[in-house]
């Protein structure tokens, strides 16, 4: 009975100091927790008002009230949606790059290559032209030619036409100048055989004035055969002057209309060069509009008007931390009411 009475004792006793701590716990616990929601709810304020976000906002006004296990669902549950758009932002971000840093250098390739085609496709128009003026300036000096020829060909026909006419009649001259003095000779040889049996006296004079005659016909004769050589020779100068101009002038004329030849066939080569040119350029402009597209169809998704990507990446970074945080805190208060529990259950 003693024995009894004395465990019963220490059971009362024990039993009175167990009532009595389990009540501090309660509330020391107590004030624990509403130490800890206070400070949950000062770091879910400060992102609220910081990033002025309805979640965040939400979050923190039901975070004064909402019980512990349902507020940490919550900010689990943000944290993963936060989580998750930075992975699917940094996927996005690493396909803009790539995609932007491609088209880039494909618009960069393709612009060298159409700077390269304009670059040929002046040069090409270029020798063109000049070739053009080079064929212009030949058909030119060919048309001066023909007509120096055609010129030249008019004056040589004159001349040969006055040749004609003033040998004919330096040969006629002569020839009756011969025929007179052969006429002359044989009248006053007879004559003068005649006279001077009648009369001695007068025969001497007469031989003399006949012999004079006879002399100036034959310096007359003597000149009109000078002259007709004269003419012949100036017609033979004159002809073989005829003949090296007009050699000249077909040589001349050959090589100018072979440079012509030569340069059209340049032409013809420029021009399908120039075809070949143009069309490559073509294609060259329409795969650069096509990147340039591209580009403009990714700037919507890819560049951002408000904040850059560092930006959002900070601030995400930011929220997560701060929501971690009140997450931290959170479960630092359920470790200690349930560290509180398993005391309590061991000491019942």
């Amino acid at each position: 009975m003693g024995a009894i009475a004395k465990a019963k004792e220490i059971l009362a006793e024990g039993v009175k100091v167990f009532l009595q701590t389990s009540s501090k716990t309660l509330v020391t616990v107590h004030a624990s927790g509403s130490r800890v929601r206070s400070q949950a709810v000062k770091v879910l304020k400060g992102l609220a008002n910081k990033y002025k976000t309805f979640g965040l906002i939400e979050l923190s006004s039901r975070a004064q009230s909402d019980p512990f296990g349902k507020i940490r669902g919550l900010i689990e549950s943000m944290i993963g949606k936060l989580e998750k758009e930075a992975a699917e932002e940094a996927d996005q971000k690493s396909f803009c790059d790539e995609e932007i840093s491609e088209s880039k250098a494909k618009q960069a390739k393709l612009q060298g290559g159409l700077d390269q085609q304009a670059a040929r496709i002046a040069k090409a128009e270029a020798n063109k032209a000049k070739l053009l003026e080079d064929i212009k300036l030949l058909e030119e000096q060919v048309a001066e030619i023909d007509a120096a020829q055609a010129a030249a060909t008019k004056v040589r026909g004159e001349e040969h036409d006055d040749y004609l006419k003033a040998s004919s009649d330096f040969k006629d001259s002569a020839e009756a100048v011969a025929k007179a003095v052969e006429v002359l000779n044989e009248y006053y040889t007879s004559a003068s055989f005649v006279q001077v049996k009648q009369a001695p006296e007068l025969g001497g004079a007469q031989t003399d004035i006949g012999s004079t005659i006879t002399s100036m016909l034959e310096a007359a004769e003597e000149d009109f055969a000078k002259l007709l050589a004269e003419t012949e020779a100036a017609e033979a100068a004159a002809l073989n002057a005829f003949e090296k101009l007009s050699q000249d002038n077909k040589v001349s004329k050959t090589t100018k209309q072979g440079d012509v030849k030569g340069k059209t066939a340049e032409v013809k080569q420029i021009e399908v060069a120039l075809s070949n040119y143009k069309e490559d350029d073509a294609t060259l402009s329409d795969e650069l509009s096509a990147v340039l597209t591209y580009l403009d169809k990714l700037k919507p998704q890819c560049e951002t008007k408000v904040m850059s990507y560092a930006e959002r990446k900070a601030r995400r970074e930011e929220e997560i931390s701060g929501l971690k945080e009140a997450l931290a805190i959170l479960s630092e208060e359920s470790f200690v009411q349930v560290s509180t529990s398993l005391r309590g259950t061991r000491r019942a």
